[in-house]
């Protein structure tokens, strides 16, 4: 005889042993809980543990974790605020013309497009849709009075489901939402890929739809059987419950777990206890269910009902957070990679990431904290700053560290070796403590720094201009730096010497790096005051006539986060945006003779990106001191290493 196991049953149960979930929680993404008393409280994955992320002052209604997994939108009687969760500041997207949600705890009331550039969230009226694309726009849908909304896969289709189980389906244009379909009964809906749909009417049958090809319609399983919440896993297998109508051993309900792969001719049996679904939701994979009920929460097995209570009561509702990336212990990768992280001690350390695959190796041992590193071309040697003084190291075989220099305390910073490896460059600040600040050249042979740039007017005035970000041009003749003033930045040229007759200005720009033909290409912010706004202009500087020639513009809100030259004219840039909220990185080549711009793809989710040498990886942190987080542009499979939990100032190995 088939068993049922109902959730009234099965939550008792859960109840009486939660004390297995306490030391840390095996989720598929971090869990966002709403109580009672408007707290969204944030479960971290593994021994994370709870904190409550919003401010104490806030009465929560709603809430969508961000797909980057750095932002919540939530919404209080006063409006649509947008938090920052790594930062606890948060703005004003909408007042009170947000609304608030007519249902709650029967889904998600609040929704991020994929992208991160639209956020819809249900209304007393129906559904409001707020765009993040430039100058903020809204929409509103009033076909129903809306329990949740959902999302295609690339953001494309937005899906809302109105009582009694009827959906809505509307196709984006821009920052406008276009009616395609309406479908007059599904217990639930799952999106197949970014134009189809499964949905499962409730007089039997399951039914696949596409809303690209004039909502043509396919039968998947015939209305000999009842189903319920289709879902479709990673890999493309389809997951529902099913109940065939005269069993008369399954009550109407219930159901047990079926499973339809990719392409197949049949259904397959996954699952032999019926289990209630009235209280059951997809967690984020597929491979678990959340029960709610009565302000309880619990993880089940779809498979066989069984499950564990959660350690938290008194939920409003709950919302996931997005699917962290694959988690690896190893990586094999084009180049070396270098970062710093703690080490046992708690000091901040170097530490090698072998392109072997091979673990991560602490490469210095330092009394006091590195602050800065630079690892010389080809990877032989590593450059370190700490406690004031300068280090060189060996990365072949087991010599000890030399000092080069003891600059008393002072700050080292930007650290950047010569072509050759003979020479090293850094910045140091100035201070009331240290007047001599301003930029160094150190020999790798020992003889001591020489300060060729002091900072300021005069180096007993602690005023600008102030310069950092040395690097030695390709020929190891000239050196480029920053240069800062009151307002404004740009860049000088200096020589090893010095003198004043080497020295050439050229304009106001943010950032710049030597190109291999000698050249320099730089760019501005693109920061002002304007309508349009403005674009972030891309230049070429040629010192040897000391001519500057227009390239390209990056149009806002587009705003270059790194750039590299992966081969001779070709410059692969990553481009985050200027606004607030999430946003997935977009890799793009820049032509140098053309100045003409080309996709790549995308760069995912990550901070502080790193371009590997040939350009086929971006390194990144998943969070602020976060952990590596790697991503294959061909293919944009992303991987996050599981160790070290914690790393910051990630670099590949420069090629020689």
């Amino acid at each position: 005889m088939l068993r049922r196991i109902g959730i009234f049953a099965l939550m008792i149960v859960l109840l009486v042993s939660p004390a297995a979930a306490q030391d840390g929680l095996n989720l598929p993404s971090e869990l966002f809980v709403l109580t009672n008393a408007g707290v969204v409280q944030r479960y971290g994955l593994g021994a994370a543990g709870v904190a409550a992320v919003t401010p104490e002052d806030a009465f929560v209604v709603d809430f969508a974790a961000a797909p980057d997994g750095g932002w919540l939108a939530y919404r209080t009687e006063n409006g649509l605020e947008l938090l920052n969760l790594n930062t606890g500041e948060s703005e004003t997207i909408e007042a009170i013309t947000a609304g608030l949600p007519m249902f709650r705890g029967r889904g998600d009331t609040m929704a991020w497009s994929p992208g991160g550039d639209a956020l819809a969230y249900t209304t007393a009226y129906g559904a409001r849709v707020w765009f993040n694309a430039g100058a903020p726009a809204f929409a509103d849908l009033r076909q129903g009075q809306f329990e949740q909304v959902m999302w295609s896969p690339d953001g494309s289709y937005l899906a809302a489901e109105a009582e009694p189980s009827i959906w809505w389906l509307y196709r984006r244009e821009g920052t406008s939402l276009t009616l395609t379909s309406a479908i007059p009964s599904s217990a639930g809906l799952a999106w197949i890929n970014a134009t189809e749909i499964v949905f499962a009417p409730e007089e039997g049958g399951l039914i696949r739809m596409d809303l690209a090809n004039a909502n043509r319609q396919t039968l998947l399983l015939d209305d000999t059987w009842v189903y319920t919440w289709p879902y479709v896993q990673p890999d493309g297998t389809l997951l529902v419950f099913g109940r065939q109508k005269d069993d008369p051993e399954i009550e109407e309900g219930f159901g047990r777990l079926l499973g339809l792969a990719p392409d197949a001719p049949r259904v397959s049996s996954l699952g032999e206890v019926a289990v209630e679904l009235r209280y059951l939701r997809w967690t984020p994979g597929g491979e678990l269910m959340m029960a709610f009920k009565g302000g309880v929460l619990a993880l089940v097995i779809p498979t066989t009902g069984q499950g564990l209570a959660l350690p938290v009561s008194d939920v409003v509702t709950y919302a996931w957070g997005p699917t962290p990336p694959e988690q690896v212990d190893r990586l094999p990768l084009p180049a070396d990679g270098f970062f710093i992280t703690d080490d046992e001690n708690g000091s901040a350390q170097v530490w090698r990431l072998p392109a072997n695959g091979e673990m991560p190796v602490m490469e210095t041992a330092a009394e006091a904290d590195v602050t800065a590193y630079a690892v010389a071309p080809g990877g032989s040697r590593l450059a370190y700053a700490t406690g004031g003084r300068l280090w060189l190291q060996s990365l072949a075989g087991a010599a000890p560290p030399e000092e080069l220099s003891d600059l008393d305390g002072r700050d080292i910073f930007d650290i950047a070796f010569s072509p050759d490896g003979q020479r090293l460059v850094f910045a140091t600040t100035t201070d009331s403590q240290n007047v001599e600040g301003g930029i160094w050249v150190q020999r790798t042979d020992g003889t001591p720094a020489g300060l060729i740039q002091p900072n300021g007017p005069d180096a007993a005035t602690f005023a600008p201009p102030f310069y950092r970000q040395p690097a030695f041009a390709p020929d190891g003749v000239a050196l480029l730096v920053l240069q800062g003033g009151s307002e404004t930045t740009g860049f000088r040229l200096l020589s090893e010497a010095g003198n004043d007759a080497s020295r050439q200005d050229f304009g106001q720009f943010d950032a710049a790096l030597w190109l291999q033909d000698g050249r320099i290409l730089a760019y501005g912010n693109g920061i002002g005051i304007g309508d349009p706004p403005p674009t972030q202009p891309i230049v070429i500087y040629n010192p040897a006539d000391g001519m500057t020639t227009p390239l390209a513009s990056i149009p806002y809100p587009a705003r270059i986060e790194t750039l590299r030259e992966i081969a001779p004219g070709q410059v692969r840039l990553v481009l985050g945006s200027a606004q607030t909220g999430p946003r997935p990185l977009n890799v793009v080549d820049l032509r140098l003779d053309t100045g003409q711009l080309s996709p790549v793809g995308s760069g995912g989710y990550m901070r502080h990106p790193a371009l590997s040498p040939d350009g086929r990886w971006l390194a990144g942190q998943t969070a602020p001191d976060g952990r590596l987080t790697f991503r294959e542009l061909q293919n944009g499979r992303q991987v996050v290493l599981s160790s070290p939990t914690s790393a910051r100032a990630f670099r590949w190995t420069s090629i020689r």
